[in-house]
């Protein structure tokens, strides 16, 4: 991560920004994601961060028109989101489902293998390794054969552990703290960034070591340079979920709302990079 700077604060302009969805029923949107064999984006909604029936999937086309609100629905409260060999799997608070692209259909759940774990984001590398944040519990999970394991437990640097990228060799964790973890050894690393962010949703890597960054606390998009420098894009009344960067258009896409006056969206933003 720590390598040369790509991107600084003077070269960081929004160059576009559209707003899709708005006004059709999104229900406090949480993560988005990409298709690229089928040519759509996924997004997450639901209330309660419980067991339930009221969460469901939306489905767009690439240019942002709506397709389906609700084109899976009796969900609990899905959350993050990752795509495998034409399967989307999805974090929804105490298990994980997996849903047919082509069909809409819920094809398989794991449940969580504490109670009350609080299953946040996930996160797939190319080994097919398949990671997910528990938040309540502090922990990584992973995918085991058929079985749903705790794979790390820190309370204190896995705090509220959240957003998740998994690489070949390394986890971005996001939580409380910012953290690598080595794969092969466990070893956490504290990410320190300047000024100091915490309490960390989205994760992306964008290019030469760097990174777009969403929070929850004080809600806010931010770019994290290689070398630990953070430059905030965007803040205002409205907070920002999970988020994904497309590198060919250098548009970042992330849910979007305002819980006082109930107006739900998904943000494309596109950015400027040298």
């Amino acid at each position: 991560m720590y390598a040369q700077s790509y991107l600084q604060a003077q070269d960081a302009p929004i160059l576009a920004s559209e707003k899709w969805g708005k006004g059709i029923g999104l229900q406090q949107p949480e993560s988005i994601i990409f298709d690229t064999k089928n040519g759509c984006f996924y997004v997450s909604n639901g209330k309660k961060f419980a067991p339930g029936t009221d969460g469901f999937l939306s489905k767009f086309d690439k240019n942002g028109s709506l397709v389906q609100l609700k084109w899976v629905d009796s969900l609990s409260r899905p959350t993050g989101m990752a795509l495998h060999k034409d399967q989307l799997w999805v974090a929804d608070v105490n298990a994980l489902k997996v849903v047919d692209t082509s069909s809409g259909k819920v094809l398989k759940t794991y449940p969580e293998p504490v109670k009350n774990s609080g299953l946040n984001d996930i996160s797939i590398n190319t080994k097919g390794e398949l990671f997910v944040t528990a938040s309540f519990t502090h922990s990584v999970l992973k995918m085991e054969g058929e079985e749903l394991i705790v794979w790390l437990q820190d309370e204190t640097a896995l705090e509220w552990a959240n957003g998740i990228y998994a690489q070949d060799n390394q986890l971005l964790v996001g939580g409380t703290h910012l953290s690598i973890i080595d794969l092969s050894t466990k070893q956490i690393l504290q990410l320190k960034t300047s000024p100091p962010i915490k309490d960390f949703d989205g994760l992306w890597p964008t290019y030469n070591g760097g990174h777009l960054l969403s929070t929850v606390e004080n809600s806010a998009l931010w770019y994290l340079d290689a070398d630990g420098k953070a430059t905030q894009l965007v803040k205002d009344d409205f907070y920002l979920g999970d988020l994904q960067f497309m590198t060919a258009t250098s548009t970042v896409y992330v849910p979007r709302g305002n819980h006082k006056n109930g107006i739900y969206f998904v943000a494309a933003f596109e950015l400027k990079f040298p």
